[in-house]
């Protein structure tokens, strides 16, 4: 399947971050409706391919090859997914051919005043740099929350609210999209982006055809050290806890050296655990405010060339 470029399309290649962002921002519904369709398109092809970022199932590959800009739960911070960009040059450095991949790790709505921003920032960028950009889906592109107070909004409202879409027809479309999206992706110096957690199911297989259960241990899990195994998620409601020893043994079974994942933002003493073989990334200052904790902000930078034994030094703050 070829994913054919619009009549009329500007090319990527001359397109500016700014540019872009101010097509996100425009909030103009028939745009971003194609865009929607266009990356639904992308992603078919991706499951069809052999080579180069291709995916099986609900499981991502990326090839092997310069670095990559890992990005941590959003919730509605368009600004920090626009300094994190502005920052490492993302835009600018691809355009010039290098190798850079943008590994966004789920969780872009819900919470925060940007939702539809974010979302039509980053599926901008994947309709411009289809081969630069890898996003995975996190508990909230699977279960919406239905919270909208003075702190929190949720997706839906803020659909309705920004086009006026009171019959759902581009909630529909992003949530098609979301659909879509891997749970989990792997990179040939074994590196595993996953959004919440692991368990002794987790495989290459089970992830790419392991249905519901799988998929509600890869989004919603969190990791302890004091675990043993496994435990009841206490915090949640909902999903698990996991320990050092399950952690061990997934990364076995994936081929991978170290992990990196979002959903649970913490304080910068504690995003690197499990003997530095695991990273948690929150890139949402929004998240911050709300909790009205010290949290970690900011994005992964790591390489995809040779090997990765440890996760120190790959964590970089905004």
């Amino acid at each position: 399947m070829v994913v054919k470029k619009l009549p009329g399309e500007k090319e990527a290649k001359s397109l500016t971050l700014d540019e872009i962002v101010d097509v996100a921002d425009k909030l103009d519904f028939g745009r971003a409706r194609e865009t929607a369709i266009i990356v639904k398109d992308i992603l078919r092809e991706e499951r069809a391919r052999h080579s180069g970022l291709r995916m099986t199932g609900n499981m991502a590959y990326i090839p092997k090859g310069g670095n990559a800009i890992v990005v941590g739960d959003l919730h509605g911070d368009e600004s920090s997914l626009v300094k994190i960009l502005k920052e490492t040059n993302f835009v600018e450095r691809v355009k010039k051919g290098e190798k850079l991949t943008l590994v966004a790790l789920g969780d872009y709505i819900d919470r925060g005043p940007q939702q539809v921003e974010v979302v039509n920032l980053l599926l901008e960028l994947k309709r411009n740099f289809r081969d630069n950009v890898v996003m995975l889906k996190g508990d909230h592109e699977i279960q919406p929350s239905s919270e909208n107070s003075p702190g929190a909004k949720s997706f839906l409202e803020e659909n309705i609210k920004k086009y006026n879409d009171f019959n759902g027809g581009m909630y529909r479309q992003y949530f098609e999209v979301f659909g879509m999206l891997p749970l989990a992706a792997k990179t040939e110096n074994g590196i595993f982006f996953f959004h919440g957690g692991v368990s002794d199911k987790i495989n290459e297989a089970n992830i790419a055809y392991g249905g519901s259960e799988i998929e509600k241990d890869i989004v919603w899990n969190d990791g302890r050290e004091n675990v043993d195994g496994m435990a009841e998620n206490t915090n949640r409601g909902i999903g698990r806890f996991f320990g050092p020893s399950v952690y061990k043994r997934a990364l076995g079974r994936m081929s991978c050296k170290i992990g990196i994942n979002g959903h649970e933002p913490l304080e910068k003493d504690r995003i690197e655990r499990f003997d530095g073989k695991l990273l948690t990334i929150n890139s949402s200052e929004i998240i911050r405010h709300m909790a009205y904790r010290n949290y970690a902000v900011g994005y992964g930078y790591v390489s995809l060339e040779g090997d990765v034994e440890s996760v120190g030094g790959i964590f970089h703050s905004i």
